[in-house]
């Protein structure tokens, strides 16, 4: 069968229009290198942020997924004036993120520790920490897409009495 020459423009154009379609609906991939992932800290009792707190970050990928050259998995991170840090997913994503933030137990009460799936991270955020919800300043206590927040408050006065004693 030999095509006219109207017959082959058309396929010329549908088999680019075809390809584009096939490169991005079928081919697989995932969207989450290249993000920028904010890690945040507060205190419940009045919204302001934690400067100067350490945090530690982890990039976790499954057995079968190999890890960026050149990139570590794990690395440290400090809170600035705004109680934020910030750092970029790697090519290719992780499938999990861990962070910890290394706060002085015997002053603050945080569970200050999040594994997050990246995908979910990236689309609703994680908050870690007592509460959700606001603050009594009105402030957000709820991580926004791409966040990890840590939620945390300072012992009271009757907690830090008795914590000498509830360690071992």
């Amino acid at each position: 069968m030999i095509l006219e020459s109207s017959d082959r423009s058309i396929l010329t154009r549908w088999g680019g229009f075809l390809c584009l379609i096939f490169f991005f609906v079928l081919w697989p991939r995932c969207d989450c290198f290249g993000q920028t992932i904010k890690v945040r800290m507060i205190d419940i009792r009045n919204g302001h942020p934690l400067p100067k707190q350490p945090i530690s970050v982890g990039l976790i990928y499954h057995k079968d997924e190999k890890p960026p050259a050149n990139y570590s998995a794990r690395f440290q991170l400090e809170t600035d004036a705004n109680g934020e840090a910030e750092f970029q997913l790697p090519d290719p994503a992780p499938a999990h993120v861990a962070a910890q933030a290394h706060l002085t137990f015997e002053h603050w009460h945080c569970g200050c520790a999040a594994l997050e799936n990246t995908q979910d991270l990236i689309q609703k955020g994680f908050t870690a920490g007592l509460a959700t919800g606001s603050t009594p300043t009105g402030a957000s206590a709820k991580a926004r897409p791409g966040e990890i927040l840590f939620v945390a408050r300072p012992f009271t006065f009757f907690e830090r009495l008795l914590y000498p004693l509830t360690k071992e």
